[in-house]
């Protein structure tokens, strides 16, 4: 399968005044493949939606990106370049479909708005538009297409998000955090749909959440995120069941399962670290049961195997 996306070495600085905030991203690097799920999982504040902003070129005028992301057979992009394929090849769904939407318009003039950006002819739009509802399982598209966002449940909005994220029939579909909003039920059937999907259409895809159940049921690949590093990263399955960064382990651990017996949870302690500060060693260790003081004086190697971990007591 060709290589859809590459990361490397992704940073972001930003100038607050004439002073430069060390970058929250701290040299990320991530790839993907046609019709493959890469997962991305950890805490809010640890670089998920950051990430994908910059790969978007998304960020604002104050961040100033280092690193290089590749593209398909398109090489390095530039963040200037980024208008010609967003939107086109690379499309975005969001957590709150709500505020995706914009309140005053109808969902059938947004979508309508895109598809004409997207040089669809006019007499093709309307049943493009009814195709792509019906694709994401709703069926009133009349209907559907003449209301306001309001006057759809959170669910229905999800659905209509990423039917206008599709009418490009993109590369690479950027979720972050789709199911959020959601309650569990309606939760379960928007993965569902997006899974099947990908199915049908190939793409890849970068699925971003905090919960690392939900990254589990869609991802071939799982990366986890602590403080604008990746920590781990493997087969979603190898992860899941075998996981290596204390990290990982602490958020697997924090799952709800009928299994466990009440009070078994692992809550982590302490907080993901401020960006403002500076990391010696391991961002971690002052979390980590684990710790010693080469954790907190070093920074740790990557340990390369079929999961890459970067910690001093994988292999003590």
């Amino acid at each position: 399968m060709n290589v859809v996306l590459k990361v490397s070495d992704l940073a972001v600085d930003f100038c607050i005044g004439e002073k430069i905030v060390n970058s929250p991203l701290r040299g990320i690097n991530l790839e993907i493949r046609s019709g493959e799920t890469l997962g991305i999982v950890g805490e809010t504040g640890c670089g998920k939606t950051l990430t994908a902003t910059a790969i978007m070129g998304l960020l604002p005028a104050s961040a100033r990106p280092r690193g290089r992301i590749e593209f398909a057979d398109r090489g390095s992009l530039e963040p200037s370049s980024m208008g010609s394929i967003r939107g086109s090849e690379i499309t975005m769904i969001f957590q709150n479909p709500q505020s995706a939407f914009n309140p005053i318009f109808t969902i059938g003039s947004q979508m309508r708005l895109v598809a004409q950006k997207r040089n669809y002819a006019k007499s093709e739009i309307g049943s493009m538009l009814n195709e792509r509802l019906s694709s994401v399982g709703l069926t009133d598209t009349k209907r559907i297409l003449a209301s306001y966002p309001h006057q759809l449940s959170g669910g229905m909005l999800q659905r209509c998000m990423i039917a206008m994220a599709m009418i490009s029939s993109p590369k690479l579909l950027i979720a972050d955090e789709p199911t959020t909003a959601l309650d569990a039920t309606i939760g379960d059937q928007v993965l569902n749909l997006i899974r099947d999907l990908q199915d049908r259409e190939g793409f890849a895809m970068l699925f971003i959440s905090h919960d690392v159940t939900a990254v589990a049921k869609v991802a071939d690949y799982i990366s986890v995120i602590y403080a604008g590093r990746v920590v781990e990263n493997g087969p979603a399955s190898a992860v899941m069941k075998s996981p290596q960064h204390p990290y990982t382990k602490g958020l697997l651990g924090a799952i709800p399962s009928a299994s466990k017996p009440r009070g078994t949870l692992i809550a982590i302690p302490g907080s993901v670290p401020s960006v403002l500060n500076d990391v010696v060693g391991c961002s971690f260790a002052p979390r980590c049961n684990l710790a010693t003081s080469t954790c907190a004086e070093e920074p740790p190697t990557l340990t390369v195997g079929q999961q890459s971990v970067t910690c001093w007591m994988v292999n003590s």
